[in-house]
Parts: C-alpha cells; structure tokens; sequence
C-alpha cells in the first residue's frame, strides 16, 4: 500500500517545495554564498583578461569546456611557474643558502634586507596570480587536474614566502642569530622537508 498524498494542490506541493529550498538554504548558507563569490569572482577576472586582450571571439561566445579559456589560465599559471623557477634558479635551497652567505659578506645590511624585501614583494605578485587562476579553473572545470596543478603551484609560492619571511625576521632582528640558525640548519627551509624540490 502506498503512501497517502500529502499535498494534494498544485499550491500546496509549491508552498512544499519553497519550505525544503529555504531549510536547504538555511543550513547550507555559508557554502552557498562561497560558491557564488567564487563564481562571481571568476567571472569578473576571466571579463578583465578578455578586455585587456583581445581575442578573436569573445569570452561569452566561447562554450564552458573549450580550451581557449583554458590555455589563457594555463598560460598565466605557466608564466608564474616560470617566474618563480627563474627567481629560485634551480633550487630554492640554493636560493637562500645565496641569501645568508650575501648576508654574511654585507658591511651594509640595508642593502641585503631591501632586496629580500624586493623577492617578497615580487613573490606576493606571483601569490596573487596563483589566486587569480584558481579561482578562474574552479569556474570553468571545478575540482580536477587542472586545480591541483594550481594548488600545488600555491603551495610553492606559500613555502617561499614563509621562508623568505623567516630569514628577514632573523636577518632585521640579529644577523648572529641568522648565522648561528643557518650553522644549525634551524632556518624554515632547512627543516621543511623536500624545500629542494620547490
């Protein structure tokens, strides 16, 4: 025997089915209003990049899956990686172990520090651009391949970062200290495993 109706009304099964959308709703608002800024934030940043370069066709003319969208991301999150690769110069070991040894060699620390101060700010950029192509990868083809190539290539930048951070907190508050952390190998990419790889 089946169930009896219980909405007998095409009235009744709408008033139904608003109470179930707005219990839905209410429950799952946070994740919702993400979705959505996501979205909106794709958005805006795939109509930026379209309006300040031309294409031969325009960026609503173009299906969801195509890949002219996607070699545009592609092609910015291949110009971070090839930037952070050129800034790192093989090895982001090499790259610090560069650092402190300038530092050691510094009568003028000022110098030293405005240049870390420079690679932050240049790597802060790239951080940037890492952002902006995840948001517009979730757009076109949400989770895949293709995002955690991105996140993997965020992960990078948020690594460099913290350890440039570290050796100019060490370097501004005492060069003895950096030094001696650096003797020790007790700086951030000495102890984060697998930093070489970076």
């Amino acid at each position: 025997m089946t169930c009896p109706r219980l909405h007998h009304t095409p009235k009744e099964k709408r008033e139904a089915a608003r109470r179930s959308c707005k219990k839905y709703y209410d429950h799952n608002r946070v994740t919702i209003s993400l979705k959505h800024k996501a979205k909106y934030r794709a958005r805006k940043w795939v109509n930026a990049v379209t309006q300040e370069i031309p294409t031969k066709a325009c960026a609503q003319e173009i299906p969801k899956g195509r890949a002219r969208l996607h070699t545009g991301r592609r092609g910015t999150l291949a110009n971070v990686e090839d930037t952070l690769n050129r800034l790192m110069n093989g090895s982001s070991t090499e790259l610090f172990d560069t650092l402190v040894h300038d530092l050691k060699g510094c009568t003028d620390i000022e110098p030293c520090i405005q240049s870390i101060k420079t690679l932050l700010d240049d790597v802060e950029g790239l951080r940037q651009q890492v952002q902006e192509c995840h948001c517009a990868t979730l757009q076109c083809h949400g989770v895949g391949k293709e995002l955690r190539q991105v996140e993997f290539t965020a992960g990078r930048v948020t690594s460099i970062t913290k350890a440039l951070e570290d050796v100019l907190m060490y370097a501004m508050d005492d060069l003895h200290s950096l030094f001696h952390h650096h003797a020790r190998g007790e700086l951030l990419y000495q102890k984060t495993p697998g930093s070489a790889s970076l």
